[in-house]
């Protein structure tokens, strides 16, 4: 194989690698569009709505977001999930609601106006979960600032069943 073979085949690995890795989930604003949305947001392995989660397992949920002032230091995530025209809570526990606990690429509190973080949410599927469509809702807000709203989307869900 000559080197300019080589030099193609290694281009065609690294984009096929960059288009897998670098696959967004497609989110839409939240009612209050004055909330701003995140810059990326993935679910998962998904790229294409309706998202599946499964029963008795965690989604990752990766959401790249920016600060929105200097000096942030508590940051808290919360879930809604609206099925069948019922809106409700998802309580998150206090360490994965932490945004700051969970910032990914070496990033931590306090966070800086404009700086550009990934907060990761492992967002538990409970078994008993119905198996219907879900709208995911989660909201970052700055709890120290009048839980002024960070970040915001919603996104469709399928819930299924494990398919071991």
């Amino acid at each position: 194989m000559s080197l300019k073979q080589l030099f193609v085949y290694a281009c065609l690995i690294l984009a096929l690698n960059w288009t897998f890795t670098s696959a967004e989930t497609p989110v839409r604003q939240c009612a209050n569009e004055s909330n701003p949305l995140p810059l990326m947001v993935q679910i998962n392995d998904c790229d294409e709505l309706p998202c599946d989660l499964t029963k008795g397992e965690e989604a990752t949920i990766a959401i790249q977001f920016v600060a929105t002032r200097n000096s942030m230091r508590q940051l808290t995530a919360r879930v809604h999930l609206t099925s069948l025209g019922v809106t409700i809570p998802y309580e998150l526990d206090s360490e994965r609601g932490n945004v700051c606990q969970n910032l990914l690429h070496g990033a931590f509190c306090p966070l800086d106006a404009g700086e550009d973080v990934t907060y990761r949410l492992m967002l538990p599927v409970a078994s008993n979960q119905p198996e219907v469509p879900t709208r995911l809702q989660v909201t970052l807000y700055d709890a120290e600032n009048v839980d002024q709203v960070v970040s915001c989307f919603l996104a469709d869900t399928r819930i299924k069943k494990s398919s071991s």
